[in-house]
């Protein structure tokens, strides 16, 4: 990066930030959703005081804006246990009320994106099972509600359109259009929006555009966290910042840890006792836990087994997903009695759930493990997979050839797994 554009960046995040931190000092939702957004030390400090003073509120004192400042010190997990308790009574009062009041003023989540923002990101920290459910039902509500009442390109309609699709509702919005560029890159490290693959001098430029001009404390906390995700990025190192090109790239380079495994012929050490020992790949199950071990480190915000939306009694799970990405990561075990014909539908079929419309899930990724090494007929599979609907890559890791097919060398015969485990 040029030292020209390293001092315009230098000074554009000295603005935003002074008046961050201003807003914070007079705006206890600022303070909370900057020190949520941010992570800086002087902004925690201010979103733990604005959270104590809103968990010592009672009865008339309570307030909306209190149950987002709760929320987001809950989204923070240093903070979780402290304020865990008095955010979910907060959050049920909040819940009992109307969305619109006698007169027809909307109540602070539906009028005010911030708000929304708190209470999802507490809900999301510390709600869990039937309370998880019932919260989705009542924000799904109140969101449709704020949906009609905020209307307009700008940074908070763009921010409700984000909440949107944490809560479940597809993202697909015939209002949504025109939303700063700027504002997938700053709520990407909460896991709330994906910048597009490609964006990083877009998202730099129009973060800089204006930006000694802006005196709104919330946009100038988004802009400066937009522009640390592109200077991140621009610098070519930072795991907080990966893109699902990023995330297909390691899985390619999967094939290279098999330089160094485990395989064998005779123990390696002298200790007494020791035995040789071989690190087998025999079924969908030790594959999926090398590629969680593969990814984990680099993506912290990986989770596997999760249940997709059902379709009747069908209740399909993936493998592995990282939800700020939009992305799953399907895993298949090609087994030698198992055609390419099949293998291709099979993929398609899970495709089909997890893309849905109604899905917060956008791309996929197959990697499969080729238990039969069979590179003649890899070219036929991808091509019969190319074109499907979400997948963004194929990956084709063939078992080394220091893997017998097993002590007879009789080829594995595909097990009942995944079907049963995915969809029950």
């Amino acid at each position: 990066m040029k030292t020209e554009n390293l001092m315009l960046i230098t000074d554009a995040r000295e603005v935003l930030r002074k008046a961050a931190v201003a807003e914070a000092k007079g705006n206890p939702l600022a303070a909370a959703f900057l020190g949520w957004l941010l992570r800086h030390d002087d902004l925690m400090a201010s979103l733990q005081e604005a959270a104590g003073r809103a968990a010592a509120a009672k009865g008339a004192d309570r307030n909306s804006r209190n149950v987002a400042v709760l929320g987001f010190a809950c989204g923070v997990e240093s903070l979780k246990s402290r304020f865990a308790a008095e955010f979910t009574q907060q959050l049920e009062w909040s819940m009992g009320l109307p969305n619109f009041a006698s007169g027809g003023e909307p109540c602070g989540v539906v009028a005010d994106p911030l708000i929304f923002a708190g209470v999802v990101a507490g809900a999301e920290s510390v709600l869990m099972n039937e309370s998880h459910k019932r919260f989705g039902q009542w924000a799904t509500s109140a969101w449709k509600d704020a949906d009609a009442l905020i209307e307009g390109a700008s940074w908070r309609r763009g921010l409700l359109i984000s909440l949107g699709g944490q809560i479940g509702i597809s993202k697909e919005n015939p209002k949504e259009g025109g939303n700063p560029i700027w504002l997938a890159a700053a709520l990407y490290r909460r896991g709330w929006a994906t910048p597009a693959e490609k964006s990083v001098s877009e998202v730099l430029k129009s973060s800089l555009a204006g930006a000694a001009g802006v005196t709104d404390g919330f946009e100038a906390g988004l802009r400066l966290a937009a522009i640390d995700w592109a200077v991140a990025r621009a610098m070519d190192f930072d795991i907080t910042a990966l893109t699902v090109t990023d995330v297909a790239a390691v899985l390619q380079r999967v094939p290279a840890v098999f330089q160094r495994w485990t395989w064998e012929e005779k123990p390696r050490t002298a200790r007494r006792g020791a035995q040789p020992r071989r690190w087998h790949i025999e079924n969908e199950y030790h594959f999926q836990s090398l590629l969680y071990a593969v990814l984990k480190p680099l993506i912290p915000a990986l989770e596997e087994e999760q249940y997709m939306s059902p379709t009747g009694t069908y209740q399909p799970r993936a493998d592995l997903c990282v939800l700020a990405l939009e992305l799953v990561v399907e895993v298949k075990f090609w087994y030698q009695g198992k055609s390419v014909k099949d293998l291709t539908e099979e993929i398609a079929a899970d495709l089909s759930l997890y893309v849905r419309k109604d899905s917060r899930y956008r791309k996929v990724i197959a990697v499969i493990w080729d238990d039969g090494a069979r590179t003649e007929d890899q070219s036929e599979l991808r091509r019969g997979l190319k074109g499907l609907t979400g997948l963004f890559d194929v990956v084709i890791v063939n078992r080394p050839s220091c893997m017998r097919l097993g002590e007879t060398g009789v080829p594995r015969k595909e097990t009942v797994k995944l079907s049963a485990r995915k969809h029950k």
